[in-house]
């Protein structure tokens, strides 16, 4: 009589986890993704293969690998387990789904309306959570991407590969919070940004106003030379184009008269506005 097979010791096979550049790239809709999440099994591989859990685990005690055995009482209905040790972990441990009681299937979609601008209450009906889930969750998403930004400052714009000018669009804006838009009114704090308007690459900073002296010191912190920046007409963006004796270019939109420049339609600032 043959035994009971062997618990796996990966989550799908090594070969099926994608490289990062392949995961980058790809392009998901709602439909087709909520195909692949259609039990907890299929939601787990599909998150392994996307690097999103750990595909694999050691033992911390025998540093062995870990099989991975069916478990009821929790909501991925698997853990891994070292038998020999008696060691046990969630197979959320460690990503970005741990310490959460929301299934997989929940938190994927909830991350995937968010990413797509979707009002708090079309989450909502979409998921299929409780409110205060899609408002807790869509404030830590906010939180993760802007510890992100700040871990990964970066440069934008310069020249593009024919040696053109990359068109980098800035503003700045304050941000505030009163929870459900009641309680005490407190003082908030100012962002200052900037985006290429073709690649959508960007950054995102805490200044403490939007004066002059502040906001070109970060135009010539995260703007490479040579950019062709575009903004609205905040006198503190006014001498741009002599900040480093002369490395930018500037463009100037005057949102009292129009948003748009009636002459040059590509004289705008909405993409900046946008995010």
């Amino acid at each position: 009589m043959a035994g009971r097979p062997k618990a796996a010791l990966s989550i799908v096979p090594a070969n099926e986890v994608m490289p990062l550049c392949n995961i980058r790239t790809e392009v998901w809709r709602l439909q087709t993704l909520c195909q692949h999440l259609q039990t907890p099994d299929s939601a787990l591989q599909w998150c392994a293969r996307r690097r999103l859990v750990q595909n694999s685990v050691l033992c911390v005690h025998c540093n062995q690998p870990c099989s991975l055995n069916r478990y009821q009482q929790g909501s991925d209905g698997r853990r891994w387990s070292c038998d020999g040790c008696n060691y046990r972990r969630s197979v959320r441990e460690h990503s970005f789904f741990a310490r959460s009681h929301l299934s997989i299937q929940k938190i994927v979609i909830i991350i995937y309306c968010w990413a797509h601008d979707m009002p708090q209450k079309q989450i909502l009906h979409e998921a299929d959570v409780a409110e205060n889930s899609v408002v807790d969750w869509c404030k830590f998403m906010r939180e993760e991407c802007s510890n992100w930004m700040q871990r990964n400052g970066t440069q934008v714009g310069g020249l593009d590969d024919h040696g053109e000018p990359i068109v980098v669009e800035i503003d700045e804006s304050k941000y505030f919070h009163r929870k459900y838009h009641r309680g005490q009114w407190r003082e908030g704090h100012w962002v200052f940004g900037g985006i290429e308007r073709d690649s959508g690459r960007c950054f995102l900073t805490v200044v403490q106003d939007r004066s002059a002296a502040t906001l070109q010191a970060c135009i010539l912190q995260h703007i490479l030379p040579g950019t062709h920046i575009i903004s609205d007409g905040w006198a503190a963006y006014a001498n741009i184009s002599q900040l480093g004796q002369g490395i930018f270019e500037h463009s100037v939109v005057v949102h009292e008269e129009h948003f748009v420049d009636p002459e040059d339609s590509e004289i705008h600032t909405q993409n900046i506005e946008n995010m």
